[in-house]
């Protein structure tokens, strides 16, 4: 069973309060203004009566028991039905009739109301109407009419009048304000229900600690996705590109990108590099659950990081249905590729595009789109092709489809070290992903980790502060440049960039901070490794008492059946 997240659940409300908020502001308009301009002013008349078990002279003087007064309280219950018979009331309407004509005993029964004051044997009857003369002659017409209905047919106790009614001065306070917290409450309560539904219902990924708590798989490193809104992007021309109209080169890492870009790819660059160790293969495919979730974007970027390196590395696009690589460095055709090669209509080496930035980064395109992509894959000649590529290549990626909609993924199961599980923030579904791991499981590919992205994943606060961005460096040059002034500096002839960004001081700290990067992914990698073993070791651990125990049963139903004759 699920448990609930109650901070979770908190904080998905508070981002939406929004929406409750204005829910209770139109209810609360709605019944606040229905109140206020439906109806006139109300008037109410009150009258008391008391209401004895005993002997009412016997009050005076001390002898009410306690029992009298029980039994007074009792007999007010019956006398409320009593007083809105229809006897009683057609007695009222008879007794009014003369000054009201059109009064009936319906309106008056809907008028009244009884009860007893703070659980004494005194009665209060009430009548409430829009005319305070009308409301104090009906109420003490029932006073006068009651007693003697209420003698008549109950035979018990009886009743007294203490207070006529008066006429009321002060109309009744509206309950406008009431009615419209009421409809504030009728608002907010039922969107903030639909909220927790909608919480419940959704099955999206929001942060890397549902995919730590959910899986087993370890997260080799959390990418924030660039947003298309906020970069200007080239625009193609219409129909030039089947997955949309934005430039896909503007999604490349390159030398010049924003540190926090550069970091986490290094970062997921180290934490492969060591998942690697002691593979006998170094041949990598990036895959996901569904279409849209960036596996191309991260498999180019990943080949980008680390022919940074200084390696020498080989993307391979394997999506022999909507392949788009080629397009993404700059390459106008997809012939030769994948597809010419395995089919043997071109050698592996004239199908090898050399990229021209960075250096020591190849691609291998789709090539002609086959109708047998799987069949093509899981033939010995992509086998035989990724051995020779593996003696020329430190390392080679694969952009493979997602696992739920081809079985192309597959196919490379036992051609690849493993694959890289690429999960969208907010876009990637938690049943998908379960049926792309169970999918895996069973066909023997060898998943290493979770590739988690999106708009809002890995915010640092030290790059959003301007510690590694340009304004660090602008600043600490502005800073240098007053003091040299402070200092005296009166040269007449300034140079023009003097507060310009020196691009290659800036090239030369950000190569000197991917270095430094390697510690932080061993530590990183090391910790997804201890808790993935120690997952291991408890499950070894259940299966082998649950082993024991199914032999020790056996062997105590052998001892226990009879021997047959």
């Amino acid at each position: 069973m699920t448990r609930i997240n109650i901070v979770k659940l908190g904080l998905y409300l508070l981002k939406r309060c929004w929406l409750i908020i204005i829910c209770a502001v139109i209810g609360f308009g709605f019944m606040y203004w229905r109140s206020a301009s439906r109806g006139m002013d109300t008037y109410t008349a009150s009258g008391t009566m008391y209401v004895y078990n005993g002997n009412p002279n016997m009050v005076n003087y001390g002898y009410t028991s306690v029992s009298d007064l029980s039994s007074a309280i009792q007999l007010i219950d019956t006398y409320l039905v009593v007083v809105k018979s229809n006897k009683v009331m057609d007695a009222v309407v008879e007794r009014l009739a003369p000054n009201y004509p059109d009064i009936t005993a319906g309106y008056i029964a809907n008028s009244i109301a009884m009860g007893s004051v703070a659980q004494t044997g005194v009665l209060r009857i009430s009548c409430t109407t829009n005319n305070p003369q009308k409301s104090m002659d009906i109420c003490n017409a029932v006073m006068d009419v009651a007693p003697n209905e209420i003698i008549r047919v109950v035979s018990a106790g009886g009743i007294e009048i203490i207070d006529y009614a008066s006429l009321p001065v002060w109309p009744n306070s509206r309950t406008a304000m009431k009615d419209g917290v009421l409809g504030a409450l009728a608002g907010a309560v039922p969107a903030a229900a639909l909220l927790v539904l909608l919480y419940f219902l959704n099955q999206k990924v929001d942060d890397v600690k549902e995919l730590n708590d959910s899986y087993t798989l370890p997260v080799l490193a959390s990418l924030k996705r660039i947003n298309v809104k906020e970069n200007p992007l080239k625009k193609l021309p219409l129909g030039k590109h089947k997955q949309g109209s934005h430039d896909l080169s503007a999604f490349l890492l390159k030398s010049n990108s924003d540190m926090e870009m550069i970091e986490d790819y290094a970062k997921l660059r180290m934490n492969l590099l060591y998942m690697l160790v002691g593979k006998e293969t170094h041949t990598v495919l990036v895959t996901s659950s569904i279409s849209g979730e960036g596996k191309s974007t991260i498999a180019a970027n990943l080949a980008i990081s680390v022919a940074m390196s200084g390696r020498k590395v080989l993307l391979i696009d394997a999506d022999m249905r909507r392949g788009n690589q080629h397009e993404r460095f700059g390459f106008k055709e997809m012939t030769p590729g994948l597809s010419d090669v395995l089919i043997g209509s071109c050698k592996w080496r004239n199908a090898i595009r050399k990229v021209n930035n960075p250096d020591k980064l190849y691609l291998i395109s789709t090539g002609n789109l086959p109708p047998n992509p799987t069949e093509l894959l899981e033939t010995s000649t992509m086998s035989k092709l990724l051995k020779e590529l593996e003696a020329v290549y430190d390392l080679i990626i694969i952009d493979a489809p997602p696992i739920n909609i081809v079985s192309d993924p597959l196919a490379l199961s036992n051609q690849v070290a493993g694959g890289l599980f690429v999960v969208r923030q907010r876009y990637s579904d938690h049943r998908e992903i379960k049926k792309a791991l169970i999918q895996a499981e069973q066909t023997g590919l060898n998943l290493l980790g979770f590739v988690f992205t999106g708009e809002k994943a890995n915010n640092h606060k030290y790059y959003k502060k301007g510690y590694y961005n340009n304004s660090y460096y602008l600043r600490n040059n502005q800073n240098q440049t007053n003091e040299e002034k402070k200092a005296g500096s009166h040269t007449s002839a300034k140079p023009k960039t003097i507060n310009k960004l020196n691009t290659s001081s800036i090239a030369q700290l950000k190569s000197s901070k991917l270095n430094t990067s390697k510690e932080h992914a061993q530590e990183s990698y090391s910790a997804a490794k201890k808790r993935q073993e120690l997952l291991r070791k408890r499950k070894s651990e259940t299966l082998r008492k649950s082993e024991t125990l199914r032999r020790r049963r056996s062997e105590q139903y052998r001892r226990n059946k009879p021997q047959s004759d």
